[in-house]
Protein backbone atom coordinates (compact mmCIF):
# COMPACT_ATOMS: atom_id res chain seq x y z
CA UNK A 1 0.00 0.00 0.00
CA UNK A 2 1.46 3.46 -1.09
CA UNK A 3 1.25 6.27 0.98
CA UNK A 4 1.27 9.64 0.25
CA UNK A 5 4.84 11.78 0.10
CA UNK A 6 5.62 14.11 2.93
CA UNK A 7 5.71 17.35 1.50
CA UNK A 8 6.36 19.24 4.56
CA UNK A 9 9.76 17.07 5.25
CA UNK A 10 10.42 17.40 1.24
CA UNK A 11 10.24 21.22 1.23
CA UNK A 12 13.13 21.17 4.33
CA UNK A 13 15.23 18.70 2.50
CA UNK A 14 15.48 21.54 -0.12
CA UNK A 15 15.71 24.36 1.05
CA UNK A 16 17.52 23.46 4.26
CA UNK A 17 20.71 24.89 2.69
CA UNK A 18 19.09 27.93 1.32
CA UNK A 19 17.75 28.52 4.93
CA UNK A 20 21.76 28.44 6.10
CA UNK A 21 23.41 30.15 3.22
CA UNK A 22 20.99 33.02 3.96
CA UNK A 23 21.15 33.08 7.95
CA UNK A 24 24.58 32.86 7.12
CA UNK A 25 24.57 36.21 4.67
CA UNK A 26 22.69 38.12 7.30
CA UNK A 27 25.29 37.45 10.10
CA UNK A 28 27.95 38.40 7.68
CA UNK A 29 26.17 41.55 6.41
CA UNK A 30 25.41 42.76 10.56
CA UNK A 31 28.83 41.99 11.31
CA UNK A 32 30.65 44.02 8.82
CA UNK A 33 27.88 47.06 9.48
CA UNK A 34 28.61 46.78 12.93
CA UNK A 35 32.46 46.96 12.53
CA UNK A 36 32.09 49.87 10.38
CA UNK A 37 30.18 51.95 12.36
CA UNK A 38 32.43 51.46 14.96
CA UNK A 39 34.99 52.63 13.09
CA UNK A 40 33.31 55.71 11.74
CA UNK A 41 31.69 56.57 15.39
CA UNK A 42 35.63 56.24 16.71
CA UNK A 43 36.63 58.56 14.37
CA UNK A 44 36.74 61.82 15.71
CA UNK A 45 38.33 64.14 13.24
CA UNK A 46 35.46 63.67 10.71
CA UNK A 47 32.88 66.17 10.75
CA UNK A 48 29.15 64.67 12.53
CA UNK A 49 27.71 65.83 8.79
CA UNK A 50 30.51 63.39 7.21
CA UNK A 51 30.05 60.91 9.77
CA UNK A 52 26.03 60.75 9.22
CA UNK A 53 25.96 60.68 5.59
CA UNK A 54 28.40 57.94 5.71
CA UNK A 55 26.38 56.34 8.23
CA UNK A 56 23.20 56.69 5.46
CA UNK A 57 25.09 55.24 2.77
CA UNK A 58 26.23 52.34 4.52
CA UNK A 59 23.14 51.30 5.59
CA UNK A 60 21.52 51.97 1.85
CA UNK A 61 24.30 50.10 0.04
CA UNK A 62 24.37 47.00 2.77
CA UNK A 63 20.40 46.67 2.43
CA UNK A 64 21.01 46.49 -1.63
CA UNK A 65 23.54 44.15 -1.24
CA UNK A 66 21.73 41.67 0.97
CA UNK A 67 18.53 41.90 -1.31
CA UNK A 68 20.93 40.72 -4.06
CA UNK A 69 22.53 38.15 -1.98
CA UNK A 70 19.29 36.83 -1.36
CA UNK A 71 17.69 36.98 -4.34
CA UNK A 72 20.85 34.99 -5.87
CA UNK A 73 20.26 31.91 -3.21
CA UNK A 74 16.81 31.58 -3.24
CA UNK A 75 16.59 32.35 -7.54
CA UNK A 76 15.23 28.69 -7.86
CA UNK A 77 12.36 29.07 -5.63
CA UNK A 78 11.66 32.64 -7.23
CA UNK A 79 11.58 31.38 -10.16
CA UNK A 80 8.89 28.70 -9.40
CA UNK A 81 7.06 31.59 -8.12
CA UNK A 82 7.39 33.94 -10.70
CA UNK A 83 6.55 30.67 -12.94
CA UNK A 84 3.03 29.90 -11.02
CA UNK A 85 2.59 33.98 -11.35
CA UNK A 86 2.32 34.20 -14.70
CA UNK A 87 -0.04 31.10 -14.67
CA UNK A 88 -1.94 32.80 -12.46
CA UNK A 89 -1.50 36.46 -14.72
CA UNK A 90 -2.85 34.65 -17.30
CA UNK A 91 -5.67 32.91 -15.76
CA UNK A 92 -6.46 36.19 -14.45
CA UNK A 93 -6.45 37.94 -18.03
CA UNK A 94 -8.03 35.28 -19.28
CA UNK A 95 -11.61 35.67 -16.90
CA UNK A 96 -11.46 39.36 -17.04
CA UNK A 97 -11.19 39.74 -20.20
CA UNK A 98 -14.65 41.57 -20.96
CA UNK A 99 -13.75 43.90 -17.90
CA UNK A 100 -10.25 44.89 -19.13
CA UNK A 101 -11.59 45.99 -22.56
CA UNK A 102 -14.47 47.72 -21.32
CA UNK A 103 -11.47 49.73 -19.21
CA UNK A 104 -9.38 50.12 -22.27
CA UNK A 105 -12.44 51.19 -24.12
CA UNK A 106 -13.03 54.09 -21.43
CA UNK A 107 -9.51 54.91 -21.63
CA UNK A 108 -9.69 55.58 -25.09
CA UNK A 109 -13.03 57.27 -24.50
CA UNK A 110 -10.53 59.82 -22.16
CA UNK A 111 -8.00 60.21 -24.00
CA UNK A 112 -9.43 61.12 -27.61
CA UNK A 113 -12.27 62.91 -25.83
CA UNK A 114 -14.78 61.42 -28.36
CA UNK A 115 -17.90 62.53 -26.53
CA UNK A 116 -18.88 63.41 -23.06
CA UNK A 117 -22.27 64.21 -21.27
CA UNK A 118 -25.11 65.74 -23.35
CA UNK A 119 -23.86 64.57 -26.41
CA UNK A 120 -25.69 62.96 -29.60
CA UNK A 121 -23.53 59.71 -30.37
CA UNK A 122 -23.88 56.90 -32.56
CA UNK A 123 -21.74 53.50 -31.84
CA UNK A 124 -22.33 49.98 -33.53
CA UNK A 125 -26.25 50.09 -33.92
CA UNK A 126 -27.14 52.17 -30.51
CA UNK A 127 -27.67 55.61 -31.15
CA UNK A 128 -29.07 58.18 -28.55
CA UNK A 129 -28.09 61.42 -25.85
CA UNK A 130 -25.29 60.39 -23.70
CA UNK A 131 -26.95 60.89 -19.64
CA UNK A 132 -24.15 58.94 -18.06
CA UNK A 133 -20.43 57.62 -18.35
CA UNK A 134 -18.76 55.21 -15.68
CA UNK A 135 -15.42 52.88 -16.18
CA UNK A 136 -17.02 50.34 -17.41
CA UNK A 137 -20.35 51.20 -19.61
CA UNK A 138 -22.49 54.51 -21.16
CA UNK A 139 -25.77 55.06 -20.92
CA UNK A 140 -27.58 56.68 -23.55
CA UNK A 141 -31.37 57.79 -23.72
CA UNK A 142 -32.09 56.30 -27.19
CA UNK A 143 -33.11 58.91 -30.32
CA UNK A 144 -35.11 56.62 -32.84
CA UNK A 145 -37.19 54.83 -33.70
CA UNK A 146 -35.46 55.13 -36.83
CA UNK A 147 -32.27 56.60 -37.89
CA UNK A 148 -33.62 59.30 -39.65
CA UNK A 149 -35.76 60.16 -36.25
CA UNK A 150 -34.90 62.76 -33.90
CA UNK A 151 -36.75 62.24 -31.08
CA UNK A 152 -36.11 60.57 -27.51
CA UNK A 153 -38.11 57.21 -27.35
CA UNK A 154 -38.08 56.92 -23.15
CA UNK A 155 -35.51 53.59 -23.38
CA UNK A 156 -32.24 53.92 -21.70
CA UNK A 157 -29.37 52.22 -22.81
CA UNK A 158 -26.05 50.88 -21.43
CA UNK A 159 -23.97 49.78 -24.11
CA UNK A 160 -20.25 48.39 -22.94
CA UNK A 161 -17.14 50.78 -23.59
CA UNK A 162 -15.38 47.93 -25.17
CA UNK A 163 -17.40 49.08 -28.25
CA UNK A 164 -15.27 51.89 -28.41
CA UNK A 165 -12.46 49.87 -29.47
CA UNK A 166 -13.78 48.17 -32.39
CA UNK A 167 -16.39 50.43 -33.89
CA UNK A 168 -16.60 54.05 -34.67
CA UNK A 169 -17.40 56.56 -32.89
CA UNK A 170 -20.37 59.15 -34.63
CA UNK A 171 -20.68 62.58 -32.99
CA UNK A 172 -23.84 64.00 -34.58
CA UNK A 173 -23.47 67.19 -32.65
CA UNK A 174 -19.96 67.94 -33.44
CA UNK A 175 -20.63 71.23 -34.29
CA UNK A 176 -21.90 72.54 -31.53
CA UNK A 177 -25.40 74.31 -31.12
CA UNK A 178 -25.72 74.31 -34.56
CA UNK A 179 -25.43 71.42 -36.70
CA UNK A 180 -25.68 70.35 -41.06
CA UNK A 181 -28.96 68.26 -41.04
CA UNK A 182 -29.95 66.20 -43.91
CA UNK A 183 -33.37 65.26 -44.56
CA UNK A 184 -34.15 62.71 -47.64
CA UNK A 185 -37.42 63.02 -49.32
CA UNK A 186 -38.25 60.23 -51.73
CA UNK A 187 -40.74 61.22 -54.60
CA UNK A 188 -42.48 59.95 -57.44
CA UNK A 189 -42.00 60.89 -61.04
CA UNK A 190 -45.48 62.20 -61.01
CA UNK A 191 -44.39 65.17 -59.60
CA UNK A 192 -41.72 66.97 -62.03
CA UNK A 193 -38.28 67.15 -60.02
CA UNK A 194 -38.00 71.08 -60.96
CA UNK A 195 -41.04 71.80 -59.20
CA UNK A 196 -40.74 69.49 -56.28
CA UNK A 197 -37.02 71.15 -55.77
CA UNK A 198 -39.01 74.53 -55.61
CA UNK A 199 -41.41 74.00 -53.30
CA UNK A 200 -38.77 72.28 -51.13
CA UNK A 201 -36.11 75.04 -51.51
CA UNK A 202 -39.63 77.60 -50.52
CA UNK A 203 -40.15 75.12 -47.49
CA UNK A 204 -36.90 75.05 -45.96
CA UNK A 205 -35.86 78.81 -46.48
CA UNK A 206 -39.22 79.97 -45.07
CA UNK A 207 -38.51 77.79 -41.70
CA UNK A 208 -34.47 78.33 -41.46
CA UNK A 209 -34.85 81.84 -42.25
CA UNK A 210 -35.07 82.99 -38.46
CA UNK A 211 -31.64 81.13 -37.96
CA UNK A 212 -29.08 81.50 -41.05
CA UNK A 213 -27.42 84.52 -39.46
CA UNK A 214 -27.09 82.77 -36.24
CA UNK A 215 -25.71 79.69 -37.97
CA UNK A 216 -23.26 81.52 -39.95
CA UNK A 217 -21.68 83.08 -37.36
CA UNK A 218 -21.71 79.80 -35.38
CA UNK A 219 -19.85 77.95 -38.01
CA UNK A 220 -17.34 80.57 -38.83
CA UNK A 221 -16.79 80.57 -34.86
CA UNK A 222 -16.41 76.45 -35.17
CA UNK A 223 -13.78 76.98 -38.75
CA UNK A 224 -11.93 78.92 -36.69
CA UNK A 225 -11.57 76.99 -33.98
CA UNK A 226 -11.10 73.72 -35.33
CA UNK A 227 -9.63 74.77 -38.77
CA UNK A 228 -12.64 72.99 -40.38
CA UNK A 229 -13.80 74.44 -44.17
CA UNK A 230 -16.36 76.33 -43.64
CA UNK A 231 -20.15 74.74 -44.85
CA UNK A 232 -22.68 76.57 -46.15
CA UNK A 233 -25.69 77.26 -44.06
CA UNK A 234 -28.25 78.22 -46.72
CA UNK A 235 -30.15 75.60 -47.61
CA UNK A 236 -29.23 73.24 -50.50
CA UNK A 237 -30.66 70.62 -52.45
CA UNK A 238 -29.62 68.03 -54.69
CA UNK A 239 -31.86 65.44 -56.89
CA UNK A 240 -30.99 61.68 -57.10
CA UNK A 241 -32.64 59.10 -59.25
CA UNK A 242 -33.68 56.08 -57.88
CA UNK A 243 -34.92 54.18 -60.57
CA UNK A 244 -37.45 54.27 -63.48
CA UNK A 245 -40.50 55.41 -61.00
CA UNK A 246 -38.91 57.43 -57.96
CA UNK A 247 -36.07 60.14 -57.24
CA UNK A 248 -35.62 61.55 -53.83
CA UNK A 249 -34.61 65.39 -53.01
CA UNK A 250 -31.79 65.63 -50.25
CA UNK A 251 -32.04 69.05 -48.03
CA UNK A 252 -29.43 69.86 -46.48
CA UNK A 253 -29.64 72.62 -43.99
CA UNK A 254 -27.94 74.52 -41.00
CA UNK A 255 -30.35 74.47 -37.73
CA UNK A 256 -29.95 74.65 -34.20
CA UNK A 257 -29.04 71.07 -32.58
CA UNK A 258 -32.46 70.81 -30.18
CA UNK A 259 -34.88 71.80 -33.26
CA UNK A 260 -33.81 69.65 -35.69
CA UNK A 261 -37.15 67.52 -35.54
CA UNK A 262 -39.43 70.51 -35.21
CA UNK A 263 -37.93 72.10 -38.18
CA UNK A 264 -37.93 68.87 -40.13
CA UNK A 265 -41.52 68.42 -39.65
CA UNK A 266 -42.43 72.08 -40.34
CA UNK A 267 -40.44 71.65 -43.57
CA UNK A 268 -41.92 68.58 -44.73
CA UNK A 269 -45.51 69.74 -43.25
CA UNK A 270 -45.30 72.83 -45.83
CA UNK A 271 -43.78 71.01 -48.30
CA UNK A 272 -46.05 67.94 -48.76
CA UNK A 273 -49.03 70.63 -48.07
CA UNK A 274 -47.45 72.58 -51.40
CA UNK A 275 -47.53 69.30 -53.33
CA UNK A 276 -50.73 67.77 -52.41
CA UNK A 277 -53.36 70.46 -51.74
CA UNK A 278 -56.43 69.01 -50.28
CA UNK A 279 -59.49 69.48 -52.63
CA UNK A 280 -63.02 69.69 -51.47
CA UNK A 281 -64.99 67.23 -52.81
CA UNK A 282 -68.95 67.33 -52.73
CA UNK A 283 -70.29 64.19 -50.59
Amino acid sequence: MSTLPDWPGLWQHANIGDLIRSAIWLVLLVFVRTSILRTISANPNVALEVRRRWTVGLRNGLFLLGMVGLIVIWASQLEAIAVSMVALAAALVVATKELIMCAGGSLLRSVSNCYDLGDHIEVSHYRGRVVDINLLSTTIMEIGPRHDSHQITGRAIAFPNSLLLANPVIKENYMGHYVIHIITVPMAYAIPPARAERLLKAAADQACLPHVEDARQHMERMAARHLLDIPSVEPRIAVQPVDDKRYQLILRVAIPAKERQRIEQAILHQFMDACFPETNNPA
